[in-house]
């Protein structure tokens, strides 16, 4: 019985984290839907950014940022610096975290459906092989 009360623990948990994931995903698209928007304003101005008070008094800034990675070729480089240089230039981190989000769907046996019941080798004629005399 506790194994029972303890599903309902988790599933009353994710029960209430999927109802957030929604709001987030709704408030989300609302915020893209501003950005266009505001986007669209600092355009019409030609204009990098904008800073504005609100009602409160408190000033917000829309601005367009531009960032820069590297990236890099790891095949490339093990050919280049050969295995053993490689493990010094190179190194991984790993990092662990909880996610939680919709299960995938169980694989159900499908057998059935891409299996014919009868395999029908004799309805196709096959092409004749052979030599063709004149």
């Amino acid at each position: 019985m506790e194994k029972v009360e303890k599903e309902k623990q988790y599933r009353d948990e994710y029960d209430k984290y999927r109802a957030l994931n929604k709001q987030k995903s709704e408030i989300e698209a609302q915020m893209d839907a501003i950005k266009e928007k505001v986007a669209i304003l600092l355009h019409e101005d030609k204009a990098n950014e904008m800073i504005v008070p609100l009602s409160d008094g408190e000033k917000w800034k829309a601005a367009y940022q531009t960032t820069s990675r590297n990236v890099t070729d790891l095949k490339m480089l093990m050919e280049m610096v050969g295995p053993s240089r490689y493990t010094e230039v190179v190194s991984q981190k790993e990092s662990t975290f909880l996610t939680i989000r919709k299960a995938g769907k169980e694989k159900k046996d499908s057998s059935l459906l891409n299996a014919k019941p009868v395999e029908d080798t004799d309805a196709m004629p096959g092409i004749p092989t052979g030599t063709v005399l004149s």
